[in-house]
């Protein structure tokens, strides 16, 4: 008898791990009635073909597939129209495709994720309408340089900006979320990102961190985290490129830097030529650093008013940390940080090898000391 409920109670775990990763999505699509619809895996540069549906007499289809981690699904239809469902394993969703249009006329139940990516895609959408509006106005004025052009021109900054706030504050919210992928690559047209500023890449990594650990095995998180670490190595082959082109390299020896601080500020070390400077590099997450950012308070009050000065380029990714750390330290000399660790231009035209580090900087610019102790600055 025993045996009989051994072998019934592994048949029934059998079973029900089969069906773990089995996905079904079913919908209407009364206007695509005998179409045969794509449904495909999206990573960020390429589609892998996972099943198709046909849409019978009735208006609806079906698909059933098997995943084993989430993953960001296409359903495309035969003019390459595009519905993106945010899939789990063992999903059950159901997409209803009305007549207004395939990629934005459409409801989904059944995936909270999915319908997270629908509102991007509608909020988008609503953008996109309105600066084609004002391009449209913008083209046919006769005289591009009038003020009426500038009110254009003004107007679809505007609108942009707003919608990459949209953007910034939903991947914000949804760190943990696959659907903040879909957020940061949205485009306004094929060639321009929402998210399309070089300091943009903090929140590409940020999220890439995030869903690293929580989906690991994931396609979409793998190729976001591949996609990043391709990025800041070309941002920071670009920041070296132009630190030589533009002669960043200081006549009296040390190597500018111009990093943002707290506020968003750039902030040169060139300018504070003919000051006693100390060039820390140190971290937030790093209690080594802090600690020795600590001992410097007292020189620091001592020796500021007379010339000296501390540039503290923080090693970092995470603002909020960053932040608070210098708050709660109270460390109140000059905070910077490209907030692009693990990659840091800084660190790298100065050999960093190690935490915390620091330079000392002459008034002549010249660099006459390295990873001096409070004591040995204090003589």
């Amino acid at each position: 008898m025993k045996k009989i409920i051994l072998v019934a109670f592994v048949a029934t775990l059998v079973v029900s791990c089969g069906k773990k990763g089995n996905v079904e999505i079913t919908g209407t699509y009364p206007d695509g009635k005998g179409e045969i619809l794509s449904v495909e895996m999206l990573n960020i540069s390429e589609t892998i073909p996972v099943d198709s549906a046909k849409v019978g007499n009735s208006g609806n289809f079906r698909s059933s597939f098997n995943l084993s981690n989430p993953e960001l699904i296409l359903l495309k239809s035969p003019d390459n129209k595009v519905i993106n469902l945010l899939v789990f394993p063992g999903d059950k969703i159901h997409v209803d495709i009305t007549g207004t249009g395939f990629s934005t006329g459409y409801t989904v139940n059944g995936s909270e994720e999915s319908e997270n990516i629908r509102m991007l895609v509608e909020t988008l959408a609503v953008t996109k309408h309105q600066l084609d509006s004002i391009s449209d106005a913008f083209d046919a004025l006769a005289d591009k340089e009038s003020p009426e052009a500038s009110v254009l021109v003004s107007t679809y900054q505007q609108v942009f900006i707003k919608q990459k706030r949209n953007n910034i504050r939903f991947i914000v919210e949804h760190l943990n979320s696959l659907s903040s992928v879909y957020a940061l690559y949205q485009r306004i047209s094929p060639d321009i990102l929402v998210m399309n500023e070089l300091k943009d890449l903090q929140y590409f990594k940020i999220v890439a961190d995030s869903l690293r650990v929580n989906y690991p095995g994931s396609t979409l998180s793998a190729s976001l985290a591949n996609d990043v670490d391709k990025r800041m190595k070309e941002y920071n082959a670009t920041l070296a490129l132009n630190n030589m082109s533009k002669d960043k390299i200081i006549e009296s020896g040390h190597i500018n830097l111009e990093i943002e601080n707290t506020e968003g500020n750039t902030v040169n070390l060139s300018s504070l030529d003919g000051k006693v400077i100390m060039l820390l590099f140190w971290a937030s997450w790093d209690n080594a650093s802090r600690e020795a950012a600590r001992k410097l308070r007292n020189i620091y009050n001592q020796y500021h008013k007379r010339g000296f000065e501390i540039y503290a380029v923080g090693l970092e990714s995470n603002r909020n940390a960053w932040r608070t750390a210098i708050d709660f330290e109270e460390y109140p000399w000059i905070n910077v940080s490209e907030l692009t660790y693990p990659y840091s231009y800084a660190a790298s035209a100065y050999n960093v090898s190690e935490l915390p580090t620091s330079y000392l900087i002459d008034r002549e610019g010249n660099i006459v000391a390295k990873n001096l102790s409070g004591s040995l600055l204090a003589t």
